[in-house]
């Protein structure tokens, strides 16, 4: 009897390989990606020193941090700027999703690193995630690829018709990536050494209040 094969973690896929096998069509342009270039941090927002700080900081240390270091010196402090927080949803990390495909003869799993989902204790209907934090000299895989399949897993476990957002972080490069049914699109880069970062911020910001409408809904 051949042996069954293994299930495919979400850390082995590939972007294209994605989309060959759920069928998804990449654009290269988006209107939400679009809006962003009108998103713009008030010069007197309160937030705004630490955010220099933060600058400044990522700016002298980002080539020497390994994966957990971006996480805990810089990752999690900026995300805890936006504050996250509301009764109808919460953060998670480092949790488990998995989905079948293939007409269930197939399974691809992972470790979500951030998300933002319904439930107390377990996460359920996940609609925006940050993965796959990648320190500056770290290419030894596909950080796009891993995002998407992790998005198209939550698609698929979610059964609604509402999109998937998502970052992926590649050294100083922090990029969005919006799913709608079966077409992607992934924005150009914020480089969290230069003053993309108070953009980033702001961007961040509307995400918390696109969350907070979207999960009243569902």
């Amino acid at each position: 009897m051949a042996k069954a094969k293994a299930n495919k973690p979400f850390k082995d896929w590939t972007y294209e390989e994605v989309g060959d096998t759920f069928g998804l069509k990449r654009l290269f342009q988006h209107p939400l990606f679009d809006s962003f270039e009108n998103m713009k941090l008030p010069t007197n927002h309160p937030k705004r020193q630490a955010l220099e700080d933060m600058r400044q900081f990522a700016f002298e240390s980002i080539d020497s941090w390994n994966e957990d270091e971006y996480k805990f010196m810089f990752i999690g402090t900026f995300i805890g700027l936006v504050n996250f927080r509301n009764p109808n949803y919460k953060s998670f990390t480092q949790r488990p999703m998995s989905v079948k495909y293939n007409n269930d003869q197939k399974t691809t799993d992972g470790l979500v690193d951030f998300m933002l989902a319904k439930g107390i204790q377990t996460p359920k209907k996940p609609h925006f995630f940050l993965h796959e934090y990648k320190p500056e000299k770290r290419r030894d895989n596909d950080p796009l690829g891993q995002l998407l399949i992790a998005m198209v897993a939550a698609q698929k476990l979610n059964l609604d018709d509402k999109p998937i957002y998502g970052i992926y972080v590649n050294g100083r490069n922090w990029f969005f990536v919006a799913l709608e049914g079966n077409q992607y699109a992934v924005s150009n880069p914020y480089v969290i050494t230069t003053d993309d970062i108070f953009d980033l911020y702001a961007v961040l910001l509307y995400f918390k209040q696109l969350m907070d409408e979207l999960y009243t809904q569902i």
